[in-house]
């Protein structure tokens, strides 16, 4: 059984406000068929019959009045990311993580690669080679989806490329972050950040005007849960480079595209800070403020 903790009325109020002038849009397999769906109550109406996720977020309409509707519990909730997006992570952008990593905060955004075969849905299963790590850690994220193709945009111009937001745990195996290097070593953060379905992402993405201007705002907050019990708590006032920030950076090496998404990085209270690390039998939950709360398990 799920460790579910009660959601505060404040809390549940907050999300259903958000739910009630949003939509969700995510990937679900329906027998051999995968197909991008909006959650309405225990239904889903289906928006596109392909598995072409990015074109629905291009889209950026909820399905429409007369649309074909499956039961949530006949469907496989699938992580709401194209199999052809690109997924980025900023490193150390909460100060206090920077202070427990004992990491000065960079100059300027950093970031490192995911990809789509990284992740598994909500409620999968994070099951990483474990014949590569055992030092396998958690990091609860705010992942914000581009909705259009962006090149070179201002700061002030970032987030009218911003379609909407999930909840994200960005795996990390900590024990391959450093290659030794005779007296010294090289960081490899494409083996401690890329092992297959050792990150989560979801339930689904919300859209809508108003959780980009909660990004904007900065009034969401990350919440991870590892057995029920609080590891991280944290606002995203805290963060070092603000989404719009990150946003021109990145665009300003590449097009991004729709359907790619940004990990905005990770608060204080990963495992390696508490000597913690993930192990079989855990149950793992990111929050984010307003929306459905990821669950994983670990295998």
């Amino acid at each position: 059984m799920w460790n579910i903790h009660n959601e505060s009325i404040k809390t549940k109020v907050k999300r259903l406000e958000m739910q009630e002038e949003s939509f969700r849009l995510g990937r679900y397999q329906v027998g051999d068929q995968i197909l991008i769906g909006q959650i309405e109550g225990d239904f889903i109406k289906v928006v596109c019959e392909r598995d072409e996720l990015n074109q629905a977020l291009e889209a950026a309409a909820p399905a429409s009045h007369n649309a074909r509707r499956i039961a949530l519990s006949d469907a496989v909730m699938l992580p709401p990311v194209d199999p052809h997006a690109r997924i980025f992570a900023v490193a150390v952008n909460y100060h206090a993580h920077g202070a427990e990593a004992s990491a000065k905060p960079p100059e300027r955004p950093l970031a490192f690669y995911k990809a789509p075969t990284n992740f598994v849905g909500h409620e999968g299963v994070l099951n990483p080679d474990r014949t590569l790590t055992s030092r396998f850690d958690y990091e609860g994220e705010i992942g914000v989806v581009i909705g259009k193709r962006c090149k070179s945009v201002s700061v002030a111009d970032a987030l009218d490329y911003v379609v909407g937001i999930c909840a994200l745990n960005d795996g990390s195996a900590r024990d391959l972050t450093r290659v030794p290097a005779g007296q010294s070593w090289w960081p490899d953060w494409t083996a401690a950040k890329g092992l297959d379905e050792a990150s989560a992402l979801g339930p689904a993405i919300t859209c809508g005007a108003q959780v980009v201007d909660a990004v904007r705002k900065r009034s969401l907050t990350i919440t991870t849960r590892l057995n029920g019990k609080v590891v991280q708590d944290c606002s995203m006032k805290e963060m070092i480079f603000s989404t719009e920030e990150i946003i021109a950076t990145l665009s300003s090496y590449m097009a991004l595209l729709p359907g790619d998404i940004i990990a905005t990085g990770t608060p204080a209270g990963v495992g390696i800070a508490r000597n913690r690390f993930l192990i079989s039998g855990d149950d793992l939950s990111v929050e984010v403020s307003g929306l459905d709360i990821l669950r994983v398990k670990v295998a």
